[in-house]
């Protein structure tokens, strides 16, 4: 079984909104928010979402390389062969914290990971060129489900080293 780590924000984990966006980085068991659908279409490819790392924005934005390390560190202790960060849709601040803990799990960590983000989200031009991005749309915005499946479909391509098609093919943002 893959073991999938997905990371989100305090509103995607349904810890609260804006007034919680100082939760420090902590973790739940299994799947939680948006990944509860995403791990239905996980399972049928073999991996399962073991851990949830969550954090809220103010804080990881805040204290950036404190929140990176003490995420790093959970997502190591649950065993994890990819990451998830996101779907952040169009939020601008989860986008940024989700570009940065990708990029610094890849390059850093040695963690295979990735970030799923709308075009209109600010992470995506900063991290577009640097990490993998999976498009999806934007709050209220349809297609959610087939953003899902392309997410699914890329974590266990990812885990397993298989070859990256094109952003065309993949369904993630032109890294050129």
């Amino acid at each position: 079984m893959i073991r999938v780590v997905q990371f989100l924000n305090q509103v995607q984990a349904g810890l609260g909104g804006d007034e919680r966006m100082d939760i420090e980085p902590q973790a739940q068991a299994g799947a939680v928010g948006t990944g509860m659908l995403l791990r239905t279409m996980l399972l049928r490819k073999g991996a399962d979402i073991v851990g949830t790392v969550i954090c809220g924005d103010h804080y990881f934005l805040e204290n950036r390389e404190k929140a990176i390390a003490a995420l790093t560190d959970i997502i190591k202790n649950l065993k994890a062969d990819v990451v998830i960060c996101g779907p952040a849709l169009n939020h601008k601040r989860y986008g940024d914290c989700c570009g940065y803990l990708a990029e610094a799990l890849t390059n850093e960590a040695h963690v295979q990971a990735f970030a799923a983000m709308a075009k209109e989200s600010t992470g995506t031009e900063l991290f577009r060129k640097r990490v993998y991005i999976i498009e999806t749309p934007k709050v209220g915005g349809t297609g959610l489900n087939g953003s899902l499946k392309k997410i699914a479909d890329f974590a266990v391509k990812l885990s397993k080293g298989e070859p990256i098609g094109t952003a065309e093919e993949e369904g993630y943002f032109p890294r050129s």
